[in-house]
């Protein structure tokens, strides 16, 4: 079977570590943490499903390494199969990959980050100084100019997620709120089963969950950009780097003014895709300066004091909304409550009831 037509919705132009010293090997067990994912994810977002190698490497080669690469069966006899689907948030791509038989796949150095997971199986990475086995408890993650080989088992499916350079960069030096002189270079073995991965692996579950909820329908913009700066930030905060050490030390304490004006900027501008990184940047101090400054004078943290704006002002909608002609999923959707059971939650927390009782008012 051939390409399939991807969604016109969804935005992806399919034409278009710390270092290691010495080789070394990274295991682990076989017990899938991703919430039993075990079953095809995206699968409302196809890409391809075929048996034409050929075609398969391409199809990759545009979607997602966006790098040369070689790919053979490892095996003589063997019939190659590809099934694959994806989603993008924002500049981010999660796909969903899985091969029916042994596969050798060979690239030069790539530009993005990768972090790719085995949902089952387990596939092999093979580096110029180090090897990492990966398995449903491992992750493999690579930094951009890594080349080398992957061995990929019959059978395994993995979820991948492949992030810009360009949007880490961005967001470490918010965090740290300087330029950056080398490009950040992740740890390549990332332990599922650890309490550091445990954000990271949050909001990979939200993407997922957002995916199957809109049901290959285009994502709302506050929601993409939400969910891209949570798998951006959350994976400079999880998976060790070179410049874990620094953005681990203490903020600088910021001035009370500084969280008056980002309370401001959030009463005035509920409806923008604000990201921490970005409100810091226009208070002009870095992420965790503002965080903590935002911890002391409020006791939570900017975007918690966002969703509470946007969780009024969708409150104030719904009062004011014809039950006949409005409901309260595509509302939420407007101010950015993509899972509709959370946002139900969130809601009836707050205002003391379920969200469809205010618009029947």
């Amino acid at each position: 079977m051939g390409p399939l037509n991807r969604s016109t919705n969804r935005g992806h132009n399919v034409n278009g570590g710390a270092s290691v010293d010495a080789p070394r090997t990274c295991g682990g067990g076989n017990v899938a943490v991703i919430t039993d994912l075990t079953h095809e994810v995206l699968a409302a977002y196809p890409v391809a499903r075929t048996k034409d190698i050929g075609q398969a490497t391409e199809v990759l080669e545009r979607v997602l390494p966006r790098i040369p690469l070689q790919m053979r069966v490892a095996r003589t006899g063997d019939v190659f199969e590809m099934h694959m689907n994806a989603l993008d948030i924002g500049a981010v791509t999660t796909s969903y990959v899985r091969f029916g038989a042994d596969i050798q796949i060979t690239n030069s150095e790539t530009a993005f980050y990768h972090v790719n997971i085995p949902l089952s199986g387990r596939t092999v990475w093979r580096a110029r100084n180090y090897v990492v086995q990966s398995t449903p408890t491992v992750a493999a993650v690579l930094s951009p100019g890594t080349a080398g080989e992957l061995l990929w088992s019959g059978g395994c499916a993995q979820l991948c997620v492949m992030l810009p350079q360009s949007s880490l960069d961005r967001e470490l030096e918010r965090h740290l709120d300087r330029e950056i002189t080398e490009p950040i270079s992740f740890a390549p073995a990332m332990s599922l089963t650890s309490a550091t991965t445990r954000r990271w692996l949050d909001a990979l579950r939200l993407v997922l969950n957002e995916a199957e909820f809109s049901n290959g329908r285009s994502l709302h913009p506050l929601t993409t950009r939400t969910l891209e700066n949570l798998l951006v930030d959350s994976l400079l905060l999880a998976q060790r780097h070179n410049y874990t050490v620094e953005l681990n030390r203490p903020a600088r304490a910021a001035a009370p003014r500084v969280v008056r004006d980002a309370m401001e900027l959030l009463d005035n501008r509920p409806d923008h895709p604000w990201t921490v990184g970005e409100l810091a940047g226009e208070v002009h101090v870095s992420v965790r300066a503002l965080q903590a400054a935002f911890a002391r004078s409020t006791g939570i943290s900017p975007m918690r004091y966002l969703r509470q704006e946007r969780l009024r002002r969708t409150h104030t909608e719904l009062l004011d909304a014809d039950p006949d002609s409005t409901t309260v999923t595509e509302v939420a959707a407007r101010w950015g409550f993509a899972h509709h059971g959370h946002f139900a939650a969130l809601y009836r927390a707050r205002f003391g009831e379920a969200p469809a009782l205010t618009l029947r008012r």
